[in-house]
């Protein structure tokens, strides 16, 4: 229940959080009795964890977990105490009681398109380095975010949306702008406005100083926020997962 080798780590680590390390400390004596059990959900806090969707999934296998105990009041009490917890800090889960069901929401559709990406470059030597180096970037932004680990990821991203977007072109063009635009001019995207999206997340990703070169001072309004790289990063993968597809009917 508590550890999945073959999956991310779910939680922060030790030397964090004082409360979670007695936790980790003492996970047999909370999993012994109902009543240690309730103890136990009472100190748990969002804080604690790191994956979203691995989040959800674990406290699923928690209420199967304590059905071992046929215990009544601490299913309830797990059920009330899961649905405060996610409304108390708006985590982004859906969840049914009955039975019950906790949701990541979008996780399966940005899930399908992260799949894609990754079949795409499973083929060619080149993207898997490009989504390699992506991954290796968004993970130093994620456990320690600076202006610089922000600034590595979103370039990371783009470099990789530049060797999608290349390879979707078969050759005809070396470069983002060009093989976006032959994109743009086949009627690849339901509308130039959409297809700006994307030259605009490329535009910034120039021009904002140090990300893929000095840039333009002038550009800049403020720093970095989490949210920016986050919001950057989906553009790219997006992107990059669909530009394929995108072209699929092309001669």
């Amino acid at each position: 229940m508590l550890v999945r080798p073959a999956m991310r780590p779910l939680f922060v680590a030790t030397g964090v959080y004082p409360a979670l390390d007695s936790l980790r400390a003492d996970v047999a004596t909370y999993l012994d009795l109902p009543a240690d059990a309730r103890t136990a959900i009472t100190r748990i806090k969002p804080s604690f964890f790191l994956d979203g969707r691995l989040v959800a999934v674990l406290l699923a296998d928690v209420a199967v977990a304590f059905e071992e105990y046929e215990n009544p009041e601490l299913d309830e009490f797990y059920r009330e105490r899961l649905a405060r917890f996610i409304e108390r800090h708006t985590l982004p889960y859906r969840l049914d009681m009955a039975p019950l069901k906790l949701t990541s929401l979008l996780t399966e559709e940005v899930d399908a398109l992260y799949r894609n990406l990754r079949a795409r470059a499973a083929v060619d030597v080149g993207m898997q380095e490009a989504l390699s180096a992506f991954e290796s970037a968004w993970e130093r932004q994620s456990s320690d975010w600076t202006q610089i680990t922000a600034k590595e990821a979103i370039r990371a991203a783009s470099l990789l949306a530049e060797n999608m977007v290349v390879s979707a072109s078969n050759g005809q063009e070396n470069e983002f702008s060009a093989a976006l635009n032959r994109m743009r001019n086949g009627n690849r995207f339901p509308s130039n406005e959409f297809a700006n999206i994307f030259s605009r997340a490329y535009t910034f990703a120039n021009t904002y100083p140090n990300i893929r070169h000095p840039g333009n001072p002038e550009c800049r309004r403020r720093d970095l926020r989490r949210e920016d790289a986050t919001l950057a990063a989906l553009v790219f993968v997006g992107l990059s997962a669909c530009a394929h597809d995108l072209c699929a009917d092309e001669a």
